[in-house]
This record gives structure tokens, C-alpha cells and sequence, in this order.
């Protein structure tokens, strides 16, 4: 078809480009030749153009070769169409046929030819056309429009672009030169192609099937999505036209960055569930290698709820409190809210939120739980803040469960006290202050934390006697608390006894009354009932005496009964130095017993001598009556007896156990004239030196004057060795008295100390001696807490070998 119209259009071109022109042909002409036919001329003598459907008057004239005009038969014939011969040179040609025609007047051998360029005709029909129905994308394809006359002359005439009507991705190409328009696919699917020209119209329908996949693309709906929305992602694979249609592919993400948000990992279409903000990457590759990567953006989505985490559950008065909110969305990412609509929907205060500057504040003024609002796009939160009292400026101190009036406390006894900070509006409310910052005025009583009632609850236990005031403070706020300390009654007692007797003596002692916090209370002394192991107690207008009777440490209790009808008590112990017969220290019981023992030689010797005298007045009697009536005997003389010399000390005491030494006598031969010489009487000389010299004196044995035998005289023998006492004897009675070591007296002042350090007895005493009084619940006498002489406590432990030692 292409063809056949190009060599109709070049025919039609050399038909209009060739004159008409007089010949000789070889052509066989139907009229008879004149020889003197030169030329033939043919009026209208061409190039002409006709339609097909109209009819061509044509004249011919034959010229002899001078020009002249001759009157000749023409002949006449066309390439196309009918030629009607009115003869004279007269004939009307129909061409019929567009196109390249001609019409040639001829005689004999000489011809004359015309072309005319034919036209179509008026257009009859009209018929839009196509070589085929089935074309791929990737193809262009030919549509031809045609117009055709009454003759059946069709033609392709110039259809301007408005007036064709093509779908949408498709694309047509109008030459406009007789040559169908090319027409470019675009979406697969059944075409239609529509010419609406004039009075012409006229439509086509074509296949339009996809062509070969050349990529891969992720078909979506839009890469910026919210955090709410979840989005369809599907493989499509493209044609050149970019037609698509799904495929089956792999689903990824970037080092598995978003993998799960992806609802799955292979398929053609996958759901991207969207949650984090950001910029994220999906992938998708098919099984021809062919891949594609999609950026989806994800922004915050709707707010979801409301966060008041930045705001405090507590506050101070005063203080300032700052109203913030954070909005998020359902998958937790940050939302912004333009506005916050902040209220109080519970609590004491009233208009309590104010505007700040660009902020909103929580301003309360009065004490109490609170309840914050918040709402935002159809949002609510709220948050509960317990608003505490503010900086105090004052303390109130309040005294619980006591009469109105002056504040009157005995000593010793305690107060419940609440603490209470009072701010700048008026708000009061309990605090703590720290121990350290009460203070009490001269020391009359100590405050500790309550051990019940929590903030604010303090104990104040007094002590001393009069006006006290209690002072407390917290910061700069300071609170005053005015009380009137009484005397106690009577609690316990004192015995006021010397650490250290002797025994046999008389001590005094008197008793001293305290209340609980140790100050004095008079007592009458005799209103006590003494109990002691040490002796006899008695009472007069000079207070107590103590007859010492018993020795080691002993103890002297006291009890009084109280006006309140609880006996007060008070003991101590005094150690008691013992004494050989019980009576005076050990150093007048030696001088008194020296003195006695010194008496008794004394007394023995002169008995002694008394009867050595009667002996020996005996005995000369005899001898005298012996020589009268005999030879003469060597009279020998007794030496005379010395005088008993006692020491310038009394001799040490003797045990009461020890027998008395008797005195020994020395018999020596008769003297012819024996001389018994006076004795003197023993004198006794008292010095404070303790070492003791003594002579025994030698003495006669005591034989009864009855049976005695005549004493035989004879001459002086070697005199025998006198049995005298050995000083370790005495050494060993005054158990190393006068060795330069120690004393009895000493030995037992230490002995007796000991026993009185390590003695349990009632209690620990002090440096002077006197017990120490146990804490409630310590029984006197045993491990526990005991007051000290300052009315502290101290805790004491008692050992048999050591006594008792204070932890």
C-alpha cells in the first residue's frame, strides 16, 4: 500500500512538471495521416490538475510546418477514463482515476500529448483502518485514514492532531504528507483510536499486549508516609512504554535495618508496616536479576498519648513548677502539639494555673494533693502532686496531750512534741530539724526523735529544776518552747559512807534523797531503814552511826518510802579492815598485846625469882646443916641471875594458840657460901620501833616444895646451851613481821582491798568508793548499765579474779 501511493504521487508530480507536447510515435493513431501535418496543438495546452470527478474540453489543431492551420481528423485516447470525440478537433475527457493522466490528439504519426494531474473527487466516504489488530508495546504500527470519491479514488488526506482521539500513554506521529501516521503503544489492553474531522468520523480498535520486561520497579502509593499508615509495596517488571505487571521477588532491607516492618520477605506484594521515624530503604530483586530500591520516609503520625514524666509528684510552695507535656504517637516517636490545654481538676487551691512568658506554671497556695489535667486532640493525662508546705519563716513548737495553760513538767519526765514550719501563706505543717540543732536551756533535759508518730515527733525528757526554754532551728525559721521543770519525788538514795574501817569501830554515815534526775530532796536520816551485815545501825539528832562488827566489804542499804508510794533505795559498800580480837587497828592490838605479854614475863619472873629465893635460903640451910657434921665442902657460888632486859619495842603478839614458854633451870653444884643477890624489879620501856630483843632468862623448873630432893652441891660444870626460841618461830607467828618486807598491817590492807575490789557486792563504785546506781532494768549486783557520778550511763561487767571493769 505504501508503495502503490508513492508511485501514484510521482506520477501525479511528472504530470504536472510535463507540458503537452506534439510528436511523432510509433503509436498506431486511429486518424488517417495528412502529410502536411507538422505539429498538433491542444488547447488548454497542460500541465493541468482536475478533480476526478469533473470533465476536461479539449480543442487540437494541426499546423503544417509554416504554421498554417489544417483541417485534419484528430484522433484521441487517455491513460485513464473516457474520451468523447466531437470531431473538428473537438473531443471531453472524465479522468476518473486520480493520478498522473494524459490525453493524446493525434494524426497519423504525429501526436500531441497533455497531462493532467487528477484529483480525487468529491469525498464520498470515510474509513479509518489499520494493517492489523494485535501489536505489542514495544511496536509502532500504521493507521490509515481514507476519503474516497465517487469513483472509488481514495486518498489519505492531512487530519490535524486535535482531531484525533487516542488513549491515554499513547502516541501518534502525523506526516502529513499522503503517508499514514505511525502510532506509538502505550498501555496494554484494547485501544480505540478516534478521528472526529469535520463532517468525517470514524474509529479502530487494536491489541495492545506488553512488551518485553526491561526493569524492575516498586510499585507504590507514596514514599512519605506517617508512623500510623502501613503501606502496599509490590515487584512490578517494566516494558519499554513502561507498562508493568506484577512479579514474584525477594523483600529487604539495607543491613536488616527495617526487615521488621516488612510483612514478608518474598512475593509479589509486600506491607510495609511503618513505626520508627526516619528514612528507611526497601529492596526488591526478581528472578531475572533485575532489582529496585524504594526510599520511604516515615514522619510522626497522630497523637496517641501524653507523657508527664518531667513533672514532679511533689512541690513546695513557692517553688517554681514549670507545666510540660510530651505527645507521642502510636509507635512511641515524638509528637508536637501546637497547644496544651492545662487545668486543675482537684486540690485546695484555687486558680493555680498561670501563663508564664511562652510557658504555662503551676502556682498553688495552699497545702494538699493536687490533681493536673492535660489535654490535646481529643488526648487526656493527668498527674497527681502533692503540694507541700513552702520554705518555713516560723517554728511552732506544740506540746500533745497536755491542759491548756503554763507548761508545768516534774523532772525527769517527758514531753511529746510535734514540730511544726510555718511558710509565708500560713501553711502549717510538721517538719524535721535535726538533733543537733534543739538546744536546752542549761542542759535541763535532752530531746530525741519520737520513736512513733514519723515527721516532725520529738521526746523531750527533762532533768534539773526550774524556767526552761527549748529552742530549735531550721534553716533561718526558729521555734521556742517555754516549760516550767518541778521537783521530782523522792527516787532514790545515797549512802554517804567512808570507803575503808576498821573493825570494832564506830563510823558515821548519813543519807542523801535524790529525785530521777538527780536533784537533792531532803529526807529526814532517821525516816531510813538500815539493813547491814557490818554491825549495829542507830539513829539520833546527829544522824547515823555504825558499830562495826564484821570485817571484809561490806554493804549498807537504805530505803525510805516515797510520797508517791514508791520506796526509793540507796546502798554502798565500805570495806572493813579486820583486826585480830576484833577491836582497834592491827598496831594497837600488837602494842596492847605486847604490853600484856611484857605484864606476863614480867609477872612470871618474879615468881620465878620468888621461889629460886625460897630454893636457895633451902639449901644453905642444909649445907650449913651438913657441915656442921662433916668435913668442909668447896662451897660454890651461883652466878647471879640476870636481869630480865625487855627491848625499848613491845615483842611481836604471840597466836592465840601458842603455847606460854616456860622458863628453864640450870642446876649447877652447891657452892659452899652461896649468895643470892636482890633482883630488881623488870622495867618496861615503850619506843615506836618495831624490832624486839629479848633474853630469856634461865629459870629453874617448878618443883613442889614437897617432893623436891636436897639439892646436891657440886663443883661448877661446863653450863649447858640455853634452849631459847628461834626467830624463825617468831618470823612464822608474825607471818614476816619486822623481816623489812611487810607488815601483818600491810599484808592485810592489801589483802582486804582485794577483796574489796573484786568483791560483786551491790554493784561498781567510783573512785571514792561509793556504788554506782543501776539503770532501770539492771539489778544492783549484777553485768548491766549503771549511772556514773555525772548521770551518765555506763555499762560494768564483774569477773571473780579481776572485779569489775567498765566496758
Amino acid at each position: 500500500m505504501k508503495r502503490l501511493t508513492s508511485i501514484l504521487l510521482l506520477a501525479m508530480i511528472l504530470s504536472i512538471l510535463a507540458p503537452a507536447y506534439s510528436a511523432t510515435s510509433a503509436r498506431t493513431c486511429s486518424a488517417t495521416g495528412d502529410p502536411s501535418v507538422d505539429h498538433i496543438v491542444l488547447n488548454p495546452s497542460g500541465p493541468l490538475s482536475m478533480p476526478a470527478d469533473q470533465a476536461l474540453n479539449i480543442t487540437a489543431t494541426a499546423y503544417n510546418s509554416a504554421g498554417t492551420q489544417l483541417n485534419v481528423p484528430i484522433a484521441w485516447a487517455s491513460t485513464s477514463g473516457s474520451v468523447q470525440n466531437f470531431g473538428g478537433g473537438q473531443a471531453r475527457w472524465s479522468p476518473q482515476t486520480v493520478g498522473s493522466q494524459t490525453v493524446t490528439a493525434c494524426n497519423g504519426d504525429v501526436e500531441t500529448t497533455l497531462s493532467v494531474n487528477v484529483q480525487p473527487g468529491a469525498p464520498l466516504t470515510f474509513e479509518l483502518t489499520t494493517n492489523q489488530e494485535n501489536h505489542s508495546a514495544d511496536d509502532s504500527f500504521e493507521i490509515t485514514p481514507t476519503l474516497r470519491d465517487q469513483f472509488g479514488n481514495s486518498w489519505i488526506p492531512n487530519i490535524p492532531y486535535a482531531n484525533w482521539s487516542l488513549p491515554d500513554g499513547m502516541s501518534i506521529s502525523l506526516p502529513n504528507d499522503g503517508t499514514p501516521p505511525i502510532v506509538t503503544p502505550g498501555p496494554t489492553g484494547t485501544m480505540a483510536i478516534e478521528v472526529n474531522w469535520g463532517d468525517w468520523s470514524d474509529s479502530v480498535s487494536v491489541n495492545i499486549s506488553r512488551g518485553t520486561a526491561i526493569g524492575l520497579s516498586i510499585v507504590h502509593d507514596s514514599t512519605h508516609i506517617s508512623s500510623d499508615d502501613i503501606v502496599n509495596l509490590c515487584a512490578h517488571q517494566l516494558d519499554q512504554r513502561g507498562n508493568s505487571w506484577v512479579t514474584n521477588s525477594t523483600w529487604s532491607t539495607p543491613g536488616g535495618s527495617a526487615d521488621s516492618a516488612l510483612s514478608s520477605f518474598t512475593g509479589e506484594c509486600v506491607q510495609f508496616d511503618a513505626g520508627v521515624i526516619g528514612d528507611w530503604i526497601v529492596e526488591a530483586e526478581d528472578h531475572m536479576g533485575m532489582s529496585d530500591s524504594l526510599t520511604l520516609t516515615v514522619t510522626p503520625g497522630r497523637l496517641a498519648h501524653i507523657q508527664l514524666n518531667q513533672l514532679a509528684n511533689s512541690m513546695h510552695i513557692g517553688e517554681f513548677y514549670l507545666l510540660e507535656a510530651d505527645g507521642f504517637d502510636a509507635a512511641g516517636n515524638p509528637v508536637t502539639v501546637d497547644s496544651w490545654n492545662w487545668s486543675v481538676t482537684a486540690g485546695p487551691s484555687s486558680n493555680a494555673i498561670v501563663a508564664d512568658g511562652d510557658g504555662i506554671t503551676f502556682v498553688p497556695d495552699s497545702v494538699g494533693q493536687h490533681t493536673i489535667q492535660v489535654t490535646a486532640a481529643g488526648r487526656v493525662q493527668a498527674i497527681d502532686v502533692e503540694v507541700l508546705s513552702g520554705v518555713p519563716i516560723e517554728l511552732e513548737i506544740e506540746v500533745q496531750n497536755v491542759p491548756p495553760g503554763p507548761l508545768n513538767i516534774v523532772t525527769g519526765t517527758s514531753l511529746d512534741l510535734i514540730l511544726y514550719g510555718v511558710d509565708e501563706s500560713g501553711n502549717r505543717v510538721p517538719v524535721d530539724a535535726p538533733i543537733s540543732d534543739w538546744f536546752v536551756l542549761n542542759g535541763y533535759g535532752i530531746i530525741e526523735n519520737a520513736t512513733v508518730g514519723g515527721t516532725g515527733h520529738y521526746t523531750y525528757t527533762s532533768s534539773g529544776i526550774g524556767d526552761v526554754s527549748i529552742t530549735v532551728f531550721l534553716n533561718q525559721a526558729q521555734g521556742t518552747l517555754l516549760v516550767h521543770v518541778l521537783q521530782g519525788p523522792l527516787n532514790y538514795l545515797v549512802v554517804n559512807l567512808p570507803t575503808e574501817a576498821n573493825q570494832g569501830t564506830t563510823i558515821e554515815f548519813d543519807i542523801l534523797g535524790y529525785d530521777v534526775s538527780g536533784n537533792p530532796v531532803p529526807i529526814h536520816q532517821c525516816s531510813a531503814v538500815i539493813t547491814t551485815d557490818a554491825g549495829d545501825a542507830n539513829c539520833d539528832t546527829d544522824g547515823w552511826k555504825l558499830d562495826i562488827k564484821e570485817s571484809g566489804e561490806l554493804i549498807v542499804h537504805a530505803r525510805v518510802q516515797s510520797t508517791v508510794g514508791t520506796p526509793a533505795e540507796g546502798s554502798d559498800f565500805i570495806s572493813v579492815e579486820s583486826t585480830w580480837f576484833g577491836w582497834g587497828n592491827n598496831t594497837q592490838v600488837i602494842i596492847a598485846f605486847s604490853l600484856l605479854i611484857v605484864l606476863l614475863i614480867s609477872a612470871i619472873l618474879v615468881a620465878v625469882f620468888k621461889h629460886l629465893d625460897m630454893r636457895i635460903s633451902e639449901e644453905i640451910e642444909e649445907d650449913s646443916e651438913t657441915d656442921s657434921g662433916g668435913p668442909a665442902t668447896t662451897q660454890s657460888t651461883l652466878p647471879p641471875l640476870p636481869a630480865p632486859t625487855i627491848a625499848q619495842s613491845p615483842p611481836p603478839p604471840l597466836p592465840v594458840n601458842v603455847p606460854q614458854v616456860q622458863p628453864t633451870v640450870t642446876t649447877t653444884h652447891p657452892m659452899p657460901s652461896p649468895i643470892v643477890p636482890q633482883l630488881p624489879s623488870p622495867t618496861i620501856q615503850t619506843l615506836h620501833t618495831p624490832a624486839v630483843t629479848t633474853t630469856n632468862p634461865v629459870m629453874p623448873e617448878h618443883i613442889p616444895m614437897a617432893s623436891q630432893p636436897s639439892p646436891v652441891v657440886s663443883q661448877p660444870s661446863e653450863p649447858k646451851p640455853e634452849s631459847t626460841q628461834p626467830d624463825d618461830e617468831w618470823g612464822e607467828m608474825s607471818d614476816g613481821w619486822g623481816d623489812g618486807s611487810s607488815t601483818l598491817v600491810d599484808q592485810a590492807e592489801t589483802y582486804t582491798q582485794q577483796q574489796h575490789e573484786i568483791r560483786r557486792g551491790e554493784g561498781p563504785r567510783d573512785v571514792e568508793g561509793h556504788s554506782l546506781r543501776p539503770l532501770p532494768g539492771t539489778t544492783p549486783g549484777q553485768d548491766g548499765w549503771y549511772f556514773d557520778r555525772e548521770g551518765k550511763p555506763t555499762h560494768w561487767r564483774h569477773e571473780e579474779a579481776s572485779g569489775w571493769s567498765q566496758e
